[in-house]
Parts: structure tokens; C-alpha cells; sequence
């Protein structure tokens, strides 16, 4: 008889539930027990068939609750019908849970002991007597239940015992198929130490069961667990199907005929159970499973598929499925998965996060979940280093297995140099996948180009003749590379240095003969001792530190092919003679001569960048031709005067990049007419006074002038200029725009003006209709003929500004003096700058940001649509505008300040003996220079359209103050707040006190220290969010510049976006949440100051168990103990209105 299992609908639940028996035996003990039901528990038991029986003699009226669980975790129920089955009402209780389990999957095989499986269908003879006895006693409703269930149980095929026959050969016959069901049905092994699985395996499992598709393609680089978590979801799920099959390594296993038809005759097998099937071809074998298996809902693994045919051998085209069939394939190809067919799911598997990844390790190294604290530091050094990839955990933490310090200290080491041979032998699979062509751009990246933008390879790749547009996709897809959201190209760092690796075997003893190199000892002595050779594609010259290279003239001649040469940190002694003509990239920073060699013939050229050099442009391109030069950075040259003409030397220049050159002063006019120029960047030429006198570049999208301080005059715009989406004008000494500024019409950005000058703006202004940021600089006059006033009785509607001129405008910045003649004007113009009321008609106003406003007192009401306010420096700011702007985004947000912690009892819980207080830390590893800082923000800046992003439904306010509202129900002087939330993610607002504390002296919370400080602080602070031990994306991040005081920042997120983000995180009704913040990187101007954190608070709707006992605060001078200083959110009974919000009989000051 063959065994078969979930008749019934397509769409089925996938919940797993572990199970402790293979086999529940339900029977009546006085007709059985003694003979029959007794050796066939003996039976199974002596084939290793875990089986309950019920040896409990006495039995009660009613079924116990523990036997429902125990036929709850049954694989399989057989029921013996003997004569008397149906008078016992403990019998038919069982009967009833049985079919009912049988519905989720269970199956049951019925057993008929001397009596006619008719008898049962039809409830006649004895089970008719005995149901109408019960009939007497019991309800209705129960005995109809009995009945129905001994209609459906007698309706399964089973087997029928007769007094002739063979009492020994018919358990035998039960036996063998209880077996070969438990086989079939035995789980696969997972992995030894499953950490991280049963999330990811949840994550699918609950998509597959909304979604109808048939097909889920899982896929991931080499290493990274698709095949442990498609095992684990094999085993939850593989019962509700009529028949299941895994098939294992088809990469390996199809390259022969023969392996296709083993596959093949494996699929029917396992899910016919019939060795008899034997396909004989491939092309039968396909035509053969789709008529036997397409009438069945069907499991079926496909691990390790690397190329379509490989799915076509066993699915043909992959739509006979029966309905509710799921078939999984697992892959490092995201390409062959995505063409699969329409319904079908893909899953890319990610790395362990760090949490993971340490227990991971720790499992295999010590078998505990975390290593042992004196291994703790080497510990994080490997998982660094794996940077989550399963499998080099789990070989190097074997590895380490029972090794001392020093042993793991050593083998780190080598790992760092020198990869796994074993992680190595599995990553390089995909590598083998590719073609020549694919293997030379993966091989490149590795060694020179990650973290570029892609468009910038792109271009480099395409002059070296490797199609990289076809060639980055299919690495994409194959998952040896990936795009941040900087449209970054990175690779995993195993992966790097799997195709270093590949590199270096090349030639392990002569890097000379190798062809590509990158290692700065490597380089140095091919160099040096002139080892070149026509191998090498290219050099990375990067001196850990500043040094001084002794090179020969001539060093690299011999080197006819190369074209990829970059070098930093790096000094020249004797001048250099020779550049290959090859060049793609030439990139050498601190370039120490004035020129080129004089026989340098860079007509293959893209990227020229030479910032910090002292290379002349004039002199340079009077000597060559670049028409192929795509790239060119001379960034903080001190030497360029001029920019000449470049019309004829680089007709294809897309990016220009001269910022801080500080001594130029001229760029020659057939500049403004270069049609291929993309971007172009002056930024702080404070030198710099003649500009093209028009500029005509219809591929222009970005241009900054900030703080070339004697630029007097903008060029004239003759034609339209559409893609201009960002111009800097931003403290120039540009007085007035030409009217021709209309024409760049597709314009978003807009930064101009300066403290010193006031501007006038043409009325062809309010023709850039798709201006989205303004951000005005110093004083400004709006022309008369469309003045904002002038609108008010026209239009009706906000001033006639927003609609009528700029319909899309969602930022303005710096409205401290804009503005200046009051009828036309949103500002007062009296001494206080307060903006008027006629502010809130800016319904598209997303962010509002003033600086330096130090008599700036008062805050209107601001548009709905505000998301972000910004009011640095602004000291002056009263406590009731503060109230009505918190006000204002705690409804947005739905927060209220009477929520309550049960965590907390009268005052903020805050553990003041903590040894990671944050008043008291100043993170000095993180300061870097100014220039440095820039630098930073500048790859934050990587796509041209980064200046224009949206930040979503994030809810930001800057402020000066120094305390945070005593009201907020989680507060800490750590470095983190934890909280527990229900089974959906809240909205929650972050609350973050910065304190400029003076780098000499140790803090103290003096009044002093709430003051303008002599000093500019630039930083960036991070906010991390874990969910479960979990984090979701990137953190958070707000970069603050100019800071000279105390700030309070205030951060909030709506539930909705935070769902979205961290939904998949959430498990069951109690949800842990981390919050930490931590300032990444900062800069002092003068040296005297440095911010830190002084205090963090979350308010949120939580669910923190109650605590027996409070720490009492004992520092509160970051606490506002005024509750109604800053109490502006909603009541819990949603009274408050905004009248009520701005009372200043309800406030005091700060």
C-alpha cells in the first residue's frame, strides 16, 4: 500500500510543529491489547519506530489533555477497529482528534481486527449498537462528530485483519510500510549549530504561505547558508505535501548524461516510492516525471543550480505543477532564478550580523555562545573578518578548536594574508562560472576599484574593451559583486581576497610576472629592483604611511600593457621618463612633478586625477591630447592659475573636479561650451573671478561655485539647460542673476547668496517650476512684478509663492534675513527675524533650517507637510515656540507624554553607576581634520542626485538646549536604551543632548557650557536600532556643522515606516528594542572643543515588564525637571489643542 499524505486544498499553512512520536496507536485495550495490539507495538519499536501506546488501564470518563497532545505530535495515527471500538467514548474522543489532525497533515492509516470495514463505513452491527447508546446519554452534537469521524477513517485505505490470517506476516506488512513512510520521511540534517536559521527560515516561510507562487529561488555568493536554510525549510514543511524530494549538488551532478537520469530516476522515486521506474534517456525522463507527478502537490528542492538546463532535465518548463506544489531552487545566480517565471519569490540570503556571526564562531570554537573573555578580542578579529559569511566561521572556528592564544593569534594572522584553502576552494566556484571576460572585470574591482561608483568603472572597464555593462550584471547576479545605495560597487571581503588570491598564484615567488598588483611590499620591489613585465595590468602604489620610493626613470618600461597605475602617499626622488601609452587610469595623488613625460601619448586615457600635484593644466595639455579623457581631478592644486581651453585636448570630459584650488583665478571661455561636462566642481576657489561669459552644456547636472568668494558675475544661459538639477552659488559675490537663469528649467537646487551682499533675484526666477530646495545665504530682494505680497489677492494661496512660482519647493533654508521689505516678505524685517505666519501656506515645505540667527525668538506654526527644522545656533529661541514645534510633531506621530513605562516608578530609571556614562566621554579616535571631514561627507555624496535625496518620513528638529524633557519615558546617561515593545514596531522619538565640553579640562556642568563657545564643531552622530539582537539596514544618521553651543536633537519615525523596516525582525507579542548612539566622526575648527553625548531618551509606547525596585537618578542636570517646560504632545485623551500647546502661562524658560 502506498503511503500518501495532504488531500486537499492548494493553500496550506506552514506552521511547524516538532514531532515526538512517529506513530500514536489508537485501540480497545479489552479487544487487542493482550495479543494483536502488543506484537505490533513491538514490532515497530524493534525497527526504531518511536511509538506511543497507552498502557493507562484505569481511564476516566474523559480524554486527558496531555493524550490530545500526544496525537497532536504524531507523525502517523493508526487506529485498530475491533469489535467493541465504538462503545468506548474515550476511544471515539481519540478517533475525533485523529481525523481532525489528519487535516493538518497527519497520517492515518486505519486497521480493521476482525470486523467488516463496511460495518464501520455504515455504523451497522455492534459500532450501530454502541453509537446509539451513546446517543442516549450524550448530546447530539458529540455523537454526530463520532459518526462523521468513523464515516472518514473507514473511508481511508487500510488494511482488514481476518482470523485466517497470518497474525505474524500481517504485522510484518504494517511494519514495512510504517518504515519506508519513515525513511522517506526522515528530516535532513541542518547544520550542527543552526545560529541564525530559524529567523531567515521564518522570514520565507511566512512570505511563501501569502504568496501563491509556485517557484522560490534562493540565492546568495558561495557560503552563505541557502543550502542549510533550504534544508530547514524542507523539514518544516515537507509533511504537507503529497510527496517531497530533495535533490542535492546539481552543479556537480549534472554534467554527465548519466548524472541527469540518476537525478531524474531519484525525483521519481523518492516521491513514487517505485524502483521499478527506470527512465532510460533524458528527454523520456522529463516527459515521465510531468505525467506521473503533475497530478500531485509536490515538495522539491533544487540545491546548488547553476545553470537553467539543469532545471529544465527535471521540469521541462516548470509550469505542470499541480496547485499548492512548491518547487525551491537555491543558487548564487540571481539571474537564472529571476527568469524562472512570472510567480516566482526571490530571497537573497545576507550575512550574520555581528551578534550572529560571534556565536556562530563561538559554537564551533569553545561549544559555548560566546567565547571565552581572555579570547574575546582575537574572537572579534575572525568574525571581522568573515564579515558574516557562515562558512568561514564555521572552518575557522574548527580550526581554532582547543588552540592557546598564541596559536590563534598566528592563525588570524595568516587568515588576514593568506585565505582559507578550504573557504577559498568553495568561493572560487563562482569565479569558474565566468568568462574571460567577466573573470578580468571581477579580478580588477578586487584589486583596484572597490567602493568606486559604478558609473566611473563602468566607463574605465568599456575603454578596456570588456563590455561591462553586460559583464557588472551578470557579477551582480552571480553575487560576487553589489551596489550600495551610493551606486557603489563592493564586494565581500572574502571575495577580494579570493580573487587576490587567484592573483597571486600567478606567479607566487615573482609578483613581477604577475598581472595585476596591489600589495605595497610587492610593489615596491618590482620597482625598485626594475622586475616588470608585460603581464601587468596594473599598480596600486599605497603607502600605509608617507614615504619616499628611490625610483629609476625608466621603472616602468617594461611594463607596455599597463593600464591601471595609482599611487598615494607616496614620494618620487629622480623624476619619472616613462608612462606606458596604455593608461586607462592614471591616478596619482601628491603627484610631485609640474609634468608629464614629454613622450606620453594618453589618447586611451579616461581618468586623469592628480589631486594635491603641482602639475600646470596650460603646460599639460599644450603638450597632449586626452579626446578619450572621461575623468579628470586636480582637486587642492595650488599650482593652476588657468583653466584653458579644453575643447580640443578633452572634447569628452564628463566630471571636472577643481575644488580648493585656491590660486586660480581664470577659466577660459570655451569652458561653458563643453556638451559632454556632467559635473563640474569649483567649490572654495576663493581666488577665482572669471567665469565663461555663457555657458551652454546640455549634459551639465551639477555645479558648485560655494565660497569662490570673487565671483562677481554668473554666466548668461542662451539655451535651455534641462538637466541642471544642482547649482551652488552659495556665498559668492554674485549680486544679481542674469534673467537667462529661466532657462535652466530643469533645475532643483538652488544654494546663492552670502553674508555681505545683498541679491537681487530676476522675476525670471519664478519660472524654475522645478526648483525643490532654496537655500538663500545674507539678504535678498524679490523682484516687484511677482512679488509675494503682490500675490496674496490674486492667487489666495500661501503668499502666491509656493503655488504660482515654485509649485514644488520642499526645503528652505536660511530665511534669517530674506526677505527684507516686509509687504513682500514672509520675515519681519524688524531686529526680532521671527518669520511670519504666513509660513504655514507653504504646504510643500519639508525642511526649514536657520543658522547663526541669534535674535531669532519665535516660531510660527509651520505647514503640515514640515519633516525637518534645523536651528543651530539659534539661542534666542523661546520655550513656547519649542513647545508648539514638538507639539506639532508629536501629533504627527501619535505620541502622548502621559505614556508611562511599568519599568519605571516616579522618576527616569537610569543606572548612575554605570561605567559607560556618555557625559563623561569624549571619543578622541574618531576626530579627524577638516579636510578629512569633508572627504568623509563627500562619498556620502558618491550619485550627483544625493544633494536632491528625500529622507522619507523621518521627523528631525535641532535646537540649542541642554536637557532633555523629564517626561520621556526612557532616558540614560549610556550608551544605549533598551525597552520592550508588543508585536508591532511603534512610533518612537529619539531624543539626543550634545554637549560641547572643552578638550583640556574634564566636564563639569557649568552654566558657562551652555553658551557660545569659542569654536566651530563639525560631527556626525549614528543611531542604531536592534530589534531582537537584530539590526535592520543602515543606522541613522545626522550630520551637524557649525555647531558653537549645547544642542537637543529630536528624532522621530512614524509606526508605519518603522513596521516596513523592522516588521520581518518582530517575533510573537514581545519584541525587544535596542536604541544606541554613538558619534562617528568630528572635527574641532579651533581646537579648544568636542562634542559628546550627555544624554539619550526614547519615548514610546512599551511593554517593559514592572520592576521591583528604581535606581534614583542621581546627576539630573541633563534632565528638564519642569514637566511643563516641554510638554507639547498629545494627551492621552487627545484634548490638547495647539492654543492650549502655546500657552505661555503654561511655560518657562529654559
Amino acid at each position: 500500500m502506498a503511503l500518501v499524505t495532504c488531500e486537499g486544498a492548494s493553500s496550506v499553512s506552514f506552521t511547524h510543529q516538532p514531532k515526538k512520536f512517529d506513530v500514536f496507536l489508537s485501540f480497545r485495550g479489552e479487544d487487542t491489547r493482550l495479543g494483536f495490539i502488543g506484537h505490533l507495538y513491538n514490532a515497530l519499536c524493534q525497527q526504531g519506530i518511536n511509538t506511543f501506546i497507552d498502557d493507562n488501564l484505569q481511564r476516566g470518563e474523559e480524554i486527558s489533555v496531555g493524550l490530545l497532545k500526544v496525537i497532536e505530535s504524531s507523525r502517523i495515527s493508526i487506529i485498530v477497529f475491533s469489535e467493541n471500538y465504538a462503545s468506548s467514548k474515550w476511544c471515539m474522543d481519540e478517533l475525533a482528534k485523529i481525523v481532525e489532525c489528519k487535516k493538518k497533515d497527519q497520517l492515518v492509516l486505519p486497521v480493521f481486527y476482525n470486523i467488516d470495514p463496511s460495518e464501520v463505513r455504515n455504523q451497522e452491527g455492534k459500532f450501530g449498537e454502541a453509537l446509539s447508546k451513546h446517543e442516549e446519554k450524550l448530546k447530539d452534537y458529540k455523537v454526530q462528530s463520532w459518526r462523521e469521524a468513523l464515516f472518514e477513517a473507514a473511508n481511508i485505505s487500510g488494511w482488514h485483519y481476518k482470523h485466517s490470517c497470518n497474525e505474524f506476516e500481517f504485522i510484518q506488512g504494517i511494519v514495512e510500510e510504517i518504515s519506508n513512510f519513515k525513511v522517506n520521511r526522515m528530516p535532513l540534517f541542518v547544520a550542527r549549530y543552526p545560529v541564525g536559521i530559524n529567523y531567515r527560515v521564518k522570514t520565507i516561510l511566512s512570505d511563501i504561505e501569502s504568496n501563491d507562487g509556485d517557484i522560490i529561488g534562493i540565492y546568495g555568493p558561495g557560503g552563505i547558508g541557502k543550502t542549510t536554510i533550504a534544508k530547514a525549510i524542507f523539514n518544516r514543511i515537507c509533511d504537507h505535501f503529497d510527496g517531497f524530494c530533495y535533490l542535492e549538488n546539481l552543479r556537480e551532478r549534472s554534467g554527465t548524461n548519466a548524472g541527469v537520469i540518476e537525478l531524474q530516476e531519484t525525483l521519481l522515486f523518492e516521491i513514487l516510492r517505485n524502483t521499478n521506474l527506470k527512465v532510460g534517456n533524458k528527454s523520456r525522463g522529463i516527459n515521465m516525471i510531468k505525467e506521473r507527478l503533475s497530478f500531485m502537490r509536490i515538495l522539491l528542492v533544487l540545491d546548488d543550480v547553476d545553470k537553467w538546463i539543469q532545471i529544465e532535465n527535471l521540469l521541462g518548463r516548470c509550469d505542470w505543477f499541480a496547485s499548492g506544489s512548491k518547487i525551491i531552487v537555491t543558487t548564487r545566480d540571481k539571474h537564472l532564478v529571476a527568469t524562472l517565471r512570472k510567480c516566482c519569490s526571490i530571497y537573497k540570503v545576507k550575512e550574520l550580523d555581528q551578534d550572529e556571526a560571534l556565536e556562530l564562531l563561538s559554537m564551533h570554537a569553545f561549544q559555548s555562545n560566546k567565547p571565552k573573555e581572555d579570547y574575546l578580542e582575537l574572537a572579534n578579529r575572525v568574525v571581522q573578518y568573515a564579515r558574516g559569511l557562515p562558512l568561514a566561521l564555521v572552518i575557522m572556528g574548527a580550526d581554532l578548536n582547543g588552540r592557546t592564544k598564541p596559536q590563534w593569534k598566528s592563525a588570524v594572522d595568516k587568515y588576514e594574508r593568506i585565505p582559507n584553502e578550504e573557504i577559498q576552494k568553495i568561493l572560487e566556484i563562482s569565479y569558474e562560472g565566468l568568462d574571460e571576460t567577466e573573470k578580468d572585470i571581477f579580478l580588477d574591482i578586487a584589486c583596484f576599484f572597490k567602493g568606486f561608483s559604478k558609473e566611473y568603472i563602468m566607463d574605465i572597464l568599456n575603454a578596456c574593451d570588456l563590455h561591462p555593462i553586460y559583464g557588472i550584471e551578470n557579477l551582480i547576479d552571480k553575487c560576487l559583486i553589489t551596489i550600495d545605495q551610493d551606486d557603489r560597487l563592493l564586494m565581500h571581503d572574502l571575495l577580494q581576497q579570493m580573487g587576490r588570491e587567484i592573483i597571486r598564484r600567478e606567479s607566487p615567488r615573482m609578483p613581477g610576472k604577475r598581472s595585476r598588483l596591489w600589495c605595497y611590499e610587492d610593489v615596491h620591489k618590482v620597482l625598485t629592483q626594475n622586475m616588470g613585465s608585460e603581464k601587468i595590468r596594473g599598480i596600486r602604489i599605497c603607502s600605509p604611511e608617507p614615504s619616499k620610493m628611490k625610483l629609476e626613470p625608466e621603472c616602468l618600461e617594461k611594463m607596455k600593457n599597463l593600464k591601471f597605475l595609482i599611487v598615494s602617499n607616496v614620494d618620487i626622488f629622480r623624476g619619472l621618463k616613462y608612462l606606458p601609452n596604455e593608461l586607462r587610469v592614471l591616478d596619482w595623488s601628491g603627484f610631485p612633478l609640474s609634468s608629464l613625460p614629454s613622450n606620453f601619448d594618453p589618447q586611451k586615457l579616461i581618468a586623469l586625477n592628480m589631486p594635491e600635484s603641482r602639475v600646470t593644466l596650460d603646460k599639460l595639455f599644450k603638450k597632449i591630447q586626452c579626446r578619450n579623457l572621461t575623468y579628470m581631478n586636480f582637486n587642492y592644486n595650488q599650482c593652476i592659475r588657468e583653466l584653458p581651453d579644453l575643447s580640443s585636448a578633452t572634447p569628452n570630459i564628463k566630471n571636472l573636479d577643481l575644488q580648493n584650488c585656491r590660486r586660480l583665478v581664470k577659466i577660459h571661455d570655451s569652458i561653458g561650451c563643453l556638451d559632454k561636462l556632467e559635473s563640474w566642481d569649483l567649490w572654495d576657489c576663493i581666488e577665482l573671478q572669471t567665469l565663461p561669459s555663457r555657458i551652454v552644456m546640455k549634459s551639465l547636472k551639477y555645479l558648485n561655485l560655494f565660497e569662490c568668494v570673487r565671483v562677481k558675475r554668473f554666466p548668461n544661459i542662451p539655451q535651455e539647460m534641462e538637466n541642471l538639477k544642482y547649482l551652488n552659488l552659495g556665498f559668492t559675490s554674485i549680486r544679481e542673476l542674469p534673467p537667462s537663469i529661466e532657462n535652466l528649467i530643469g533645475l532643483e537646487r538652488l544654494d546663492i547668496g552670502s553674508n555681505i551682499n545683498l541679491c537681487h533675484l530676476p522675476s525670471s526666477i519664478y519660472k524654475l517650476q522645478q526648483l525643490r530646495i532654496l537655500i538663500l545665504y545674507g539678504n535678498f530682494k524679490f523682484p516687484k512684478d511677482l512679488g509675494v505680497g503682490r500675490q496674496v489677492t490674486a492667487c489666495n494661496s500661501y503668499s502666491g509663492f509656493s503655488k504660482y512660482c515654485f509649485p514644488r519647493l520642499n526645503f528652505l533654508k536660511r530665511l534669517t534675513s530674506c526677505f527684507t521689505h516686509p509687504e513682500k516678505c514672509l520675515l519681519s524685517g524688524s531686529e526680532d527675524l521671527n518669520l511670519r505666519e504666513s509660513i504655514i501656506k507653504f504646504n510643500r515645505l519639508n525642511r526649514l533650517v536657520f543658522h547663526n540667527s541669534k535674535f531669532l525668538k519665535k516660531i510660527p506654526k509651520l505647514p503640515e507637510s514640515i519633516r525637518q527644522l534645523y536651528l543651530t545656533n539659534c539661542i534666542s529661541l523661546n520655550s513656547e515656540s519649542l513647545r508648539k514645534l514638538i507639539f506639532q510633531f508629536g501629533r504627527i506621530l501619535g505620541l502622548s507624554p502621559n505614556m508611562k513605562c511599568s519599568g519605571v516608578k516616579d522618576k527616569v530609571l537610569i543606572n548612575s553607576h554605570s561605567h559607560r556614562k556618555l557625559s563623561n566621554q569624549i571619543d578622541c579616535s574618531s576626530r579627524v581634520s577638516l579636510s578629512k571631514f569633508y572627504a568623509i561627507q563627500g562619498e556620502s555624496f558618491a550619485t550627483l542626485d544625493k544633494p536632491l535625496v528625500d529622507f522619507g518620513e523621518r521627523y528631525d528638529i535641532l535646537v540649542p538646549r541642554k536637557k532633555i524633557p523629564n517626561w520621556i519615558n526612557h532616558q540614560s546617561t549610556e550608551s544605549s536604551i533598551s525597552f520592550w515593545v508588543g508585536p508591532e514596531f511603534p512610533s518612537i522619538a529619539i531624543w539626543v543632548t550634545f554637549h560641547l565640553v572643552p578638550l583640556k579640562d574634564s566636564y563639569a556642568n557649568n552654566d558657562k557650557y551652555g553658551s557660545i563657545r569659542d569654536d566651530i564643531i563639525d560631527f556626525v552622530c549614528d543611531i542604531f536600532i536592534f530589534t531582537n539582537s537584530r539590526k535592520q539596514g543602515h543606522p541613522v544618521r545626522t550630520q551637524l556643522y557649525e555647531m558653537k553651543c549645547d544642542h537637543l536633537w529630536f528624532y522621530g519615525e512614524p509606526h508605519s515606516q518603522l513596521q516596513r523596516d523592522f516588521g520581518d525582525l518582530m517575533q510573537g507579542d514581545q519584541n525587544h528594542v535596542e536604541i544606541s548612539c554613538k558619534i562617528d566622526h568630528w572635527v574641532s575648527r579651533n581646537g579648544k572643543y568636542a562634542p559628546v553625548i550627555a544624554r539619550m531618551g526614547v519615548h514610546v509606547e512599551c511593554i517593559c515588564p514592572p520592576q521591583n525596585s528604581v535606581i534614583i537618578q542621581q546627576n539630573s542636570q541633563n534632565v528638564d525637571d519642569n514637566t511643563e517646560l516641554l510638554a507639547p504632545l498629545l494627551s492621552q485623551n487627545g484634548s490638547q489643542t495647539d492654543s492650549d500647546a502655546g500657552d505661555p502661562s503654561n511655560s518657562s524658560s529654559p
